[in-house]
């Protein structure tokens, strides 16, 4: 049993009042994709807490989500030396002592690996790193019921392995509970230290994909109302609307999505836009401007070799296209 007060003296040492402002200067940043101006608060911790796994771990997560928006793996080699960065720094501290926040970026790191090579479509990568650092961050909420940053991962894992019990049963899966993974995700969207507004993404996800879309819609308002230029809550915010067939308001989302990335030439991103704008457009019994916009994907096959996502948004612009032609 580790006593309150030792895990106090160890979570200040990780958690000081200056790596805190930092951190959640920085995440502010990140969130509405300015990742020029993140990198700067993530790598000051770095410079000034060499030691700490918490900067290695931040600029990390910056890259994973820089690759995400930007539809690319080029950060790749950094981003895999800071993820190594993080284990030797956490296991340097836990060779010496028990610490929860060594523990917490530990198991993070597996968590936001595996999301990694999800994108990479390396699936057996994926559940590996995703048991292991789910299984660690759930650890540390059995020592610790008041480890709120270990809500998110541990939320986020109990919900993947209900889902894939739920939908790929030949796996013979059990565990995992619907229910107590949005209770989780809840109490890190409220009392966490830095992982509030991921979870509260993730809520809107989740709500969105068991059909409880009022709650869904008020959470990732109000993350657009604190963020209004993130590009990351607006995705989550036009895929959510498709879903409840809302279709005029996802088609509003994705014109605002499709204009930001206009000037940066991310065709993947564009390619994705219009293919979601033309299905708008044709659930709407508008055909006109949906065949218009389907064809504006398949313009962008040119790009496939470097974006291959652009493949199956062509795919999928043919076929609708089929049914209208």
């Amino acid at each position: 049993m580790i006593s309150p007060l030792y895990l106090l003296i160890t979570a200040v040492y990780l958690n000081p009042p200056e790596v805190q402002n930092l951190i959640q200067t920085g995440l502010n940043f990140a969130y509405v994709e300015d990742f020029d101006s993140a990198s700067v608060y993530f790598d000051k911790v770095i410079e000034d807490y060499p030691d700490n796994p918490a900067g290695y771990f931040f600029k990390a997560a910056l890259l994973q989500l820089r690759m995400m928006d930007g539809c690319h793996f080029n950060d790749e080699k950094e981003y895999l030396n800071l993820i190594k960065k993080v284990r030797t720094k956490c296991e340097e501290i836990l060779n010496d002592e028990e610490n929860l926040w060594a523990e917490f970026y530990l198991g993070s790191s597996f968590a936001y690996q595996a999301v990694y090579e999800g994108l990479k479509k390396n699936y057996l990568e994926t559940f590996n790193y995703g048991v292991k650092g789910g299984r660690i961050l759930q650890s540390i909420i059995k020592r610790d019921s008041l480890f709120y940053d270990a809500y998110l991962g541990a939320g986020t894992y109990e919900y993947f392995w209900a889902r894939a019990s739920r939908y790929l049963p030949f796996l013979k899966l059990t565990g995992g509970n619907v229910d107590e993974a949005i209770r989780k995700l809840h109490i890190a969207a409220e009392k966490s230290l830095y992982s509030g507004s991921t979870a509260k993404n993730s809520l809107a996800f989740i709500y969105g994909e068991e059909k409880k879309f009022e709650i869904a819609t008020k959470i990732i308002d109000s993350l657009l109302l604190e963020y209004p230029a993130s590009k990351t809550f607006h995705w989550n915010k036009a895929e959510l609307e498709f879903k409840k067939k809302n279709y005029n308001v996802s088609l509003n989302t994705y014109k605002w999505l499709f204009d930001q990335y206009f000037n940066n030439a991310n065709y993947a991103n564009l390619a994705q836009c219009k293919l979601y704008i033309g299905k708008c457009y044709y659930e709407l019994e508008n055909r006109t401007e949906s065949k218009k916009a389907l064809k504006e994907v398949i313009g962008y096959k040119k790009y496939q070799d470097k974006y291959p996502k652009i493949k199956e948004y062509c795919r999928e612009a043919y076929s609708l296209l089929s049914r209208i032609l």
